[in-house]
């Protein structure tokens, strides 16, 4: 249900395409009058498209499993609902509720671990502990001594020591010690264990990946094939990973074997270089093959037979790995897109093998105002991933809310859903409908039981999620460059975070896709100046701070550079080359040095320093303000069939983005017309030269186009032909205070006045609230419009004016224009303003009655927030706007 080619948005304002996605929970408890309620509920608020997730369904796969997804796929057939099966009893997908692993003792997942131990020799006859292997299913796979010279270890001079016996365990102590003399020098002993675990598969086992599919796929097939191609469209992953600890790295199925024949050299004299980076300073290139060889497996070896069985059956394989900020219990934080344990080792190999880009936004990893790494990065290798991927649609979806808990309303839910579409982001499935009730399963489930008085107001979201998926899918994505994503050089050496070389591109208005090495090395060409991929085409590469470059790599870069493209290097230098053919090291020392010393290359001390080396490169950022309020500003630009088109949003909180705009890389026409996605008004700014006068405010934003794109007869469709009430400040006549004690409002059945907010009179109370005051008024000037600003509001408004509807919001600005409803004399107001159900949640009696072990997570769940209108009230007398 997407469009191929970006085209018109010309549907009706009020009934967009229904791309919207949600997961919809199934436990197995529920009745088929409680199904119906719930699937009722989502299809009815706007949602077009449901993942039937297990969590967990007691009959994962049995006569219940499928009874219960025959009924939905029918009801979803008979409402043209598109549905994705979630392929897992629960997260994370790969071992069909936990039955894989225990079906083979060899799909065990399989990781090693080091201890080492440090000499001066000589030293005759030192008896060397084995390692103990209490642990079910451990081996130690090798023991090495390796000379240290000035504090390096010397891979090609290590010795390997014989093993009496692959176990040791705890109680037998040094009873089969290693008996080893010391030479001269400094010494380290390294053994290397392997531990089987059953907390998931080995994913890099081919027959645990076979079962998997047998287990889930095609038992799907043999029971649901009869929706294939109708309703069904695919499988959704969730979350597949390693899963090994902190201080463990993956092994797997006949691991060395398989280095050694692609690779042509045995990796276990090596192996300790993966954990001791100090000491293995002439080891880079071995940790970049292992990981380089160790992710490709993962990805062909899991990921791939799932996504060719979906295409082969004519469906879609999509989801998400595991890619945001860690918080591990000790050491640095690190970013999961690149790292294995709770990650996929490296996130293009991986994503390589899915039908749409994928991320999870969860757990309030990303909230208004607050700016981590997520939220700079995030939702760009998605997008980056349809884009240098060549998806259909360029589509890339994001898995969105799961666990924010209660306090996330409809406001912050657009402002989330702004930040993505911004990064490229155009496929939202919303976490989740549950139609158990009570449950604090990470929240929130939207209808909750019918305890959220926003409920009413959620098809105000829904629509305008439905809207920017509507018309940012299809086309062609511009951007000024490309970000190269480290991959396996980020496990070879010191390397800068990719998120902090985003911020500052996106502080500075510069769009660019991540670009993994494989498919830099591979699939970019030069022409005539420009960096081209598929249908885009970028001016310029920026390289993050690597220590180290591969040897196909370097080789790129000199042919970039020799086309007079630029390329930046941020942070640090790359000293070394990796991976190089034996005997070619020296030589491709040297043409580092001359890449490095090549016109086209530019370096900078750090990354706040690009915008400016960039500038001096000839690449312009792609909007440029002159005005104010310019900080929070992002912006997105694609190009269809019927012209250009742009999303322009503004991320801050507090400050309105004011001003001339000016999109710099027009591809194909300038902008001409405004379009609000949220209200539907549509204007034509006034221009100056190649400049829009456009004001922004926070937690808005506009789609810029042309006539081409947005004709008068199709704009009639989407929206009226008025200008936004916020459009520019500098219209406003007069303002008008409205006195706080004239307010009045009702609460627990009594009268009060005034702006109180509502966690003064009641922390647990969610609901709406009735604000009424009266106004006198003559009659207005021709010309001029009355608008009502009603300042704060905790968090969705709706206005009636003398008995007239006039409009409502789910974001700032509560601004409305009230002209056509006001009359000479006295005017009644009432605003009925509606907070977060959160407040309700802290106290709610219900879920009181669950069992402890799930109210322990009800106070993280459910935080009280601020309620009511807050103000300051005031009139706004307007000019007509031309």
């Amino acid at each position: 249900m997407y469009n191929k080619a970006l085209t018109k948005p010309a549907f009706p304002f009020d009934r967009p395409p229904r791309h919207l996605g949600a997961l919809f929970w199934l436990h197995g408890t529920e009745s088929e009058a409680e199904l119906r309620q719930t699937f009722d509920s989502a299809i009815g608020a706007g949602i077009g498209e449901l993942t039937l997730e297990s969590r967990p369904h007691w009959d994962f796969l049995g006569p219940k499993w499928w009874k219960d997804l025959k009924l939905i796929l029918s009801w979803c057939q008979e409402s043209g609902v598109d549905v994705y099966l979630f392929d897992e009893k629960w997260y994370p997908s790969g071992v069909a509720g936990n039955t894989i692993q225990h079906m083979d003792p060899d799909f065990l997942r399989s990781s090693i671990r080091l201890q080492y131990i440090r000499y001066r020799g000589p030293i005759a006859r030192v008896s060397l502990m084995p390692p103990w292997t209490s642990a079910p299913r451990s081996t130690i796979l090798s023991a090495y001594a390796y000379p240290l010279e000035e504090g390096v270890i010397d891979y090609e001079r290590g010795e390997a020591l014989e093993l009496s016996r692959p176990d040791s365990p705890h109680m037998h102590g040094i009873m089969h010690a290693i008996d080893w003399s010391v030479p001269p020098g400094d010494w380290i002993v390294c053994f290397i264990v392997e531990d089987r675990s059953d907390n998931y598969i080995d994913p890099l086992h081919p027959g645990a990946v076979e079962a998997f599919r047998e287990r889930v796929y095609e038992s799907s097939k043999t029971e649901l094939g009869h929706f294939f191609g109708g309703p069904l469209k695919g499988f959704f992953f969730d979350e597949p990973l390693y899963y090994n600890d902190e201080q463990q790295i993956p092994w797997g199925h006949e691991l060395r074997r398989r280095f050694a024949e692609a690779k042509g050299y045995d990796p276990m004299r090596w192996l300790p270089a993966l954990w001791l980076a100090k000491e293995s300073d002439g080891a880079a290139s071995f940790v970049y093959d292992y990981y380089e060889f160790l992710n490709s497996q993962y990805a062909e070896t899991y990921c791939r037979p799932l996504y060719e069985w979906c295409e082969r059956n004519g469906l879609k394989y999509i989801g998400h790995w595991y890619e945001h900020e860690a918080c591990p219990a000790h050491g640095e934080r690190y970013m999961f897109h690149n790292r294995t344990g709770e990650g996929p080792g490296d996130f293009f190999k991986v994503a390589k093998y899915a039908h749409e880009g994928g991320i999870d936004v969860v757990g309030n990893q990303v909230i208004p105002g607050f700016r981590n790494r997520d939220y700079w990065g995030l939702p760009k290798l998605g997008s980056s991933a349809a884009h240098i991927y060549g998806l259909e649609g360029d589509l890339a979806l994001s898995e969105s809310f799961g666990a924010y808990g209660w306090h996330l309303g409809l406001r912050m839910m657009k402002w989330l859903t702004d930040w993505q579409v911004a990064k490229g982001i155009n496929h939202f499935i919303l976490h989740a409908f549950n139609p158990k009730w009570p449950d604090l399963d990470c929240p929130p489930y939207y209808y909750d039981g019918g305890c959220n008085p926003q409920w009413r107001y959620f098809s105000d979201y829904s629509n305008y999620a439905n809207r920017l998926q509507s018309i940012f899918r299809g086309g062609r994505h511009v951007a000024s460059l490309l970000l190269f994503y480290p991959g396996s050089l980020a496990y070879a050496g010191a390397s800068t975070p990719i998120e902090d070389i985003q911020q500052v591109l996106c502080e500075h208005q510069y769009d660019y896709d991540l670009i993994p090495e494989e498919a830099l090395v591979h699939g970019v060409q030069t022409e005539d100046g420009f960096l081209a991929m598929g249908k885009e085409k970028y001016r310029g590469l920026v390289i993050p701070g690597i220590s180290c470059l591969s040897a196909s790599l370097l080789h790129k870069l000199v042919a970039i550079a020799e086309a007079g493209i630029p390329v930046l290097v941020a942070d640090r230098y790359p000293k070394r080359i990796v991976s190089a053919e034996r005997g070619q090291e020296k030589k491709c020392e040297a043409v580092l040095v001359e890449l490095l010393r090549m016109s086209s290359v530019g370096f900078v001390d750090c990354a706040a320093e690009l915008p400016v080396a960039l500038s001096k490169a000839g690449i312009e950022s792609q909007l440029l303000l002159d005005g104010s309020g310019g900080e929070g500003v992002r912006v997105l630009h694609r190009v269809g069939d019927a012209g250009p088109i742009w999303f322009v949003s503004n991320e801050s909180l507090t400050e309105t983005a004011e001003g001339w705009f000016r999109m710099t890389d027009v591809g194909g026409g300038r902008p001409t017309l405004a379009w609000e996605p949220l209200t539907g008004e549509r204007w034509r700014p006034a221009a100056r030269g190649e400049d829009l006068w456009l004001s922004l405010p926070p937690y808005r934003s506009l789609v810029l186009t042309t006539d081409s794109v947005l004709l008068p007869e199709g704009a009639n469709a989407i929206g009226r032909t008025v200008p936004a009430a916020y459009r520019s400040g500098v219209d406003v006549l007069r303002r008008q205070r409205v006195s706080e004690e004239t307010i009045s409002f009702e609460w627990s059945g009594a009268n009060r006045a005034g702006l109180v907010p509502w966690l003064e009179l009641d922390p647990s109370f969610s609901g709406t609230v009735i604000y009424r005051w009266d106004v006198e008024l003559e009659a207005s000037n021709e010309g001029e419009r009355l608008l009502l600003d009603l300042g704060q509001v905790e968090e969705i408004a709706e206005v009636v004016v003398n008995g007239i509807e006039i409009g409502r919001s789910i974001a700032p600005p509560y601004r409305f224009d009230m002209t056509s409803a006001l009359r000479a004399g006295s005017n009644e107001f009432q605003v009925r303003v509606t907070n977060v159900v959160s407040n309700r949640m802290s106290r709610e009696p219900v879920l009181e009655r669950l069992p402890e072990a799930a109210k322990a997570v009800q106070s993280v769940y459910a935080v009280p927030k601020e309620g009511g209108l807050l103000g300051p009230v005031s009139l706004e007398w307007l000019r007509e706007a031309d």
